[in-house]
């Protein structure tokens, strides 16, 4: 099945002692038709830098999503904590390529309608896999890259890895790809615009096709 949305992000870094940073990202993401906002996430995080190319973050993330229930609708938080490692590194002189497995621990929310409104009951216990591979080509020739349009590509591929029955009861979860184009205004800010399909498994085998018109700011202080 098909459905068509958008989505929104801004995602933040700011270094505060010498290798140690935070980082604060904000998405909206569409229904579909674009009718509804359907999730809102808040996700904050801890950086520590090894290295130029190597980052390893740990966070939270609140997700807020619509759920409808008899015609009741309500935004339940679902909690989640995240630990990452970043990895980044030129491929054929040019192309900046970043590799992140990361690993998520869920806390989904159990939800059943209580005086007209939607209430969480209990929460059920999950852990997630994720792996994305990301390539940025920019579009002027003379390195080092600190501003100017680019091109990028990116995949990444989401995989349930306990407790499958807490969600959609399968191993495979979702997998994203994108597409699209940016503009680097200085070393510290980027702006995107892309497409991106998700492959989405849901609980009843159907698997749900979304086409996504995407926008990104990406600011480093």
């Amino acid at each position: 099945q098909n459905r068509f949305a958008g989505w929104f992000s801004s995602i933040n870094s700011i270094s505060i002692y010498k290798k140690l940073g935070v980082q604060f990202d904000f998405s909206l993401r569409s229904s579909d038709q674009l009718k509804n906002i359907q999730t809102i996430l808040i996700r904050p995080g801890v950086i520590y830098r090894f290295n130029e190319t190597v980052t390893a973050s740990i966070g939270y993330n609140n997700v807020h999503s619509l759920t409808i229930i008899d015609t009741i609708s309500g935004y339940p938080a679902e909690h989640q904590l995240w630990q990452q490692v970043a990895i980044r590194h030129r491929s054929f002189k040019r192309i900046i390529t970043s590799h992140r497995p990361l690993i998520e621990e869920r806390f989904v929310s159990k939800n059943v309608v209580q005086n007209n409104s939607i209430k969480t009951i209990d929460r059920l216990f999950t852990m997630r896999i994720r792996y994305s591979f990301r390539n940025v080509f920019p579009l002027k020739n003379k390195p080092p890259f600190i501003e100017g349009p680019y091109l990028f590509t990116a995949q990444e591929i989401l995989l349930n890895i306990v407790n499958k029955q807490a969600v959609n009861g399968k191993l495979f979860d979702q997998f994203r790809t994108v597409t699209g184009f940016g503009f680097r205004f200085s070393p510290k800010w980027d702006l995107e615009a892309g497409y991106l399909f998700r492959n989405v498994a849901a609980v009843t085998g159907v698997h749900f096709h979304d086409h996504i018109i995407q926008f990104g700011s990406f600011l480093r202080l």
